[in-house]
């Protein structure tokens, strides 16, 4: 993506077809987030080394889109898109790092067994996701 915006002034329709491109950029990067982790734990359960390796490759490829979308809506956006990207960011990153911690803590304990890494990353991208609807929403009402 690049940040044609602030070099020149764009008419409308310029800036509703990036709009737009940026919607669906999105949307098939939270697919391709979704589906990504269920096609990797099949081929991990295939048995094979060669499966087991094509889903660590896409399980981890998979979340890279996302994040290849919410770094362009940074570095292109505005004041605003920028701090709500940033702050939804910094508090989904401290609330995984202190659940991180806490589910540490409890199995070194052994207050419960180790648990799965894929709850923490569901936890992880659903605390982003609400942490941005509540930044976005505190920040719209404050205007």
């Amino acid at each position: 993506m690049s940040c044609v915006p602030y070099i020149h002034a764009m008419n409308v329709d310029d800036l509703f077809r990036r709009n737009v491109r940026m919607f669906y950029s999105w949307f098939g990067s939270v697919v391709v987030l979704g589906a990504g982790p269920l096609l990797a734990l099949r081929l991990i359960h295939a048995g094979t080394p060669l499966g087991r390796a094509a889903g660590v490759v896409v399980g981890v490829v998979s979340i890279l889109p996302w994040m290849w979308v919410v770094v362009g809506a940074i570095r292109c956006g505005d004041e605003f898109t920028r701090r709500l990207y940033s702050i939804a960011s910094s508090i989904s990153l401290g609330g995984t790092l202190v659940v991180i911690s806490a589910l540490d803590w409890l199995a070194r304990a052994r207050f419960i067994d180790p648990p799965e890494l894929i709850v923490v990353w569901v936890f992880s991208i659903v605390l982003w996701l609400v942490a941005f609807i509540g930044v976005k929403r505190y920040y719209e009402r404050a205007q």
